[in-house]
């Protein structure tokens, strides 16, 4: 069977096959008796299926997001935009704030004010649009930060017929859209390495309405593009990222941390996997909860905290309002324990439990060991079924390892982080705590378990209307595999044929939209944990994280709710959307309801807490 190959993303046949400074020549476009512009036939592609609104789509997103392009960039801070739909720094934490978090207040500082470089004047086009930018690298260490400006453009002509196909008609007009992108520096010297040194660089896309075939151009001064293209259907979809804490603020946390104990975390690794993934995987959800936790209650890390002022004589003895203070976190199945020790060191309160000691938490300091517990969890559910001592240490002698009921201080706020046979517990947990009281929890899933702790695959919610988009309250009770069957074992979904390779691409492109993803084992595990939320009245929010996993969806309930007990400083906050309060006892029934019913397929609460499966090791 031959192999599969991508196609070239450029025809290499129309190629001079000459190095690029061979082929320069000036640029027909960008003609100017003071800045040389030149242009190459290899900077140039013909037949692209691109309607201008897609370039001009492609253009923007690109602008916000140069990571896309570039593996030394991080993002791009839109700092002015004269159109202003792009959103700077400020405007997303003012947002946020609006919200009912508290971003804008503890972090947020006005941007530095930066001029956008003088727009030329470009013979036949209209200046549309102003936008700055600064690039920001990956590595602030080795490389700096820089601003650039891009002046969008637009013009249109008339083009001859090829065709009497429209005799009669209007004539139709080539549209061709360029954009110029100007670094802000003052010499090479000063240009970063992930930028080319060129003092601008332009971008012209041409689409004849009356042609077949088009073509794209890059023109630089000291090297632009020109561009032009054919008519075409295309797409863009963006993922929803960032929709519960602002992009910049987590990257510029997650760099800070990773310059901080990354080296460190690396070199002393003793477990027999690669270190690197688990590092930078616990660092990226570190900052992401550094900064939800600041969000949703103001706190801040140990480096942000003001240091201790002695002199009595200046202290500031204003009364402030009492606001809830942070009530701590548990890491369930914490597995390494990296999570638990930099949180620890960040200067936050809490522990970790898991089903077994791992080689990782020999290398942490013994303040921190003694917050890393060997530990099973017992639901209350299932203790409640079955025949243990109630005392701790009986328990643990008959078990081989210590265990708990999931007893936390009221409020605790739970992360379970690819917990597996906790994931869908992880709602009902948090509510057990106190049902009077829900606490607040982030859960990672990964692998799909039953409650019962054996592998379990969930079938896919139930979509609306039409089909389009998923039903917000979960499953209907054939899905939560009510009425006989097992409800969907792990390989009864149907599999493309083997090696057919285009179903394989199909269901790869389906996975990227909503209804793809919920079709899947992990989006339909992700499904049935926010389900259960839902059902147990949290305000629940999904959204993709910035870790390198594919397992990097997570499932927020009841910040909402949080933040606005904090901003609030008293106990009855207003309660968002899908949020209801309910008297405790209620909520605890309505709980027990619930895990009786998803037992039911494995012969009820009794039998599913006799598997012994929340005895084995994760």
């Amino acid at each position: 069977m031959p192999r599969n190959t991508k196609k070239p993303p450029r025809d290499v046949s129309h190629l001079s096959g000459k190095p690029l400074a061979e082929t320069l020549e000036p640029s027909p476009v960008l003609k100017s008796s003071t800045e040389e512009w030149a242009t190459s036939c290899d900077l140039t592609e013909h037949g692209l299926p691109f309607t201008l609104e897609v370039i001009q789509d492609m253009a923007l997103f690109l602008l916000a997001n140069p990571n896309m392009t570039s593996s030394h960039l991080y993002r791009a801070d839109i700092l002015y935009d004269s159109a202003g739909t792009l959103r700077t720094p400020q405007q997303q934490e003012q947002s946020f704030a609006q919200t009912g978090n508290s971003i804008s207040e503890t972090t947020a500082t006005a941007e530095e004010q930066v001029e956008p470089t003088v727009a030329r004047d470009v013979p036949g086009f209209t200046l549309t649009r102003t936008v700055v930018r600064r690039l920001v690298p990956r590595n602030p260490n080795l490389d700096r930060t820089m601003d650039q400006t891009c002046h969008f453009y637009e013009a249109s002509a008339s083009v001859s017929r090829d065709s009497t196909e429209h005799a009669g008609t209007e004539d139709l007009r080539q549209q061709r859209s360029l954009v110029i992108y100007n670094p802000h520096v003052a010499s090479k010297e000063d240009m970063p390495f992930y930028h080319p040194l060129l003092r601008s660089l332009a971008f012209l896309y041409d689409f004849n309405p009356n042609n077949t075939t088009t073509t794209t151009t890059t023109t630089t001064n000291n090297n632009p593009p020109d561009q032009t293209s054919t008519p075409g259907p295309g797409t863009i979809q963006n993922p929803n990222k960032d929709n519960v804490i602002p992009q910049h603020l987590v990257q510029n946390t997650y760099t800070r941390l990773k310059l901080k104990y990354a080296s460190d975390l690396c070199q002393r690794w003793v477990e027999s996997t690669e270190p690197s993934k688990h590092v930078f995987e616990d660092l990226s959800i570190t900052a992401f909860l550094i900064e939800l936790w600041r969000s949703m209650y103001g706190v801040v890390p140990e480096d942000e905290k003001p240091k201790p002022n002695t002199d009595t004589d200046t202290q500031d003895h204003t009364h402030t309002p009492t606001r809830p203070q942070f009530p701590g976190f548990i890491d369930i199945a914490c597995g390494n324990g990296v999570l638990v020790y930099i949180l620890l060191m960040e200067g936050y309160s809490g522990w970790g439990f898991d089903a077994r000691r791992r080689k990782t938490w020999s290398i942490f300091p013994p303040s921190v060991q003694s917050h890393l517990k060997e530990e099973i969890y017992i639901p209350q559910p299932f203790a409640e079924t079955i025949d243990l001592p109630s005392s701790p240490a009986d328990r643990a002698k008959e078990l081989g390892v210590a265990s708990h009921y999931g007893l936390f201080p009221k409020d605790t706020f739970i992360i379970s982080n690819h917990a597996d046979e906790l994931t869908v517990w992880t709602p009902l947990l948090a509510t057990l705590l106190c049902p009077e009281s829900q606490s607040p929890f982030i859960a990672i899933p990964c692998c799909s378990h039953a409650l019962s702790g054996k592998r379990f695959r969930y079938p896919p919610p139930s979509q609306g209307k039409g089909g389009k988009g998923i039903k917000q309250q979960g499953y209907t009770e054939e899905e939560r595999g009510i009425g006989g069957g097992d409800g969907g074992g792990e390989n009864n979904q149907p599999q493309p044929k083997e090696g057919d390779l285009k179903s394989l691409r199909k269901e790869k492109q389906e996975a990227q939209t909503d209804a793809g993803f919920y079709k899947s084992m992990y989006g339909s595990l992700t499904a049935k944990t926010m389900s259960v939320a839902r059902e147990l009245g949290y305000g629940v929010e999904r959204t993709l994280l910035r870790i390198p996993s594919t397992r990097n969806m997570a499932v927020i309930g009841g910040r909402v709710r949080t933040t606005r007990a904090w901003k609030d400083g008293a106990e009855g906050a207003d309660v968002e959307v899908g949020e209801r309060e309910e008297d405790g006892e209620v909520l605890r029934e309505r709980v027990l309801d619930l895990v009786r019913r998803e037992c039911a397929r494995e012969g009820g609460v009794d039998a599913a807490a006799k598997t012994d499966r929340y005895k084995e090791d994760r």
